[in-house]
């Protein structure tokens, strides 16, 4: 399931990143500030909304290489999460065409529904 969700996202959003779910998050604290001021999804694709508005702004994105052990216990239900990440990452693709995630001190072109 991860794996294709990694696919999704390389190819609706972030092509080119190779992990956005996995890895470890590093931030300045004024980017920090900047990119999840811009946030928008609260689920499980909230990194990723994150990694993308960084890569419209212009940030650069440097991937390293972590160990990463999985536990037993998932807390993904894999029908429902499926679904929902789904809604978000064609949430965060469309509010990008829709400018929602401008340049920092820029206006965005219209507002998120609630």
């Amino acid at each position: 399931m991860g794996r294709a969700f990694n696919l999704l996202v390389r190819g609706l959003l972030l092509p080119g990143l190779l992990d956005t779910q996995c890895g470890f998050k590093c931030f300045r604290r004024d980017v920090a500030r900047d990119l999840f001021s811009a946030g928008t999804v609260h689920g499980w694709s909230f990194d990723v909304e994150i990694l993308y508005v960084a890569r419209i702004r212009g940030y650069r994105i440097v991937e390293v290489p972590v160990q990463w052990y999985s536990g037993e216990e998932s807390k993904v239900r894999p029908l429902w999460d499926t679904w929902r990440m789904l809604n978000e990452i064609l949430k965060i693709r469309e509010n990008g065409k829709r400018g929602l995630y401008p340049s920092p001190g820029a206006r965005p072109s219209a507002r998120p529904k609630a």
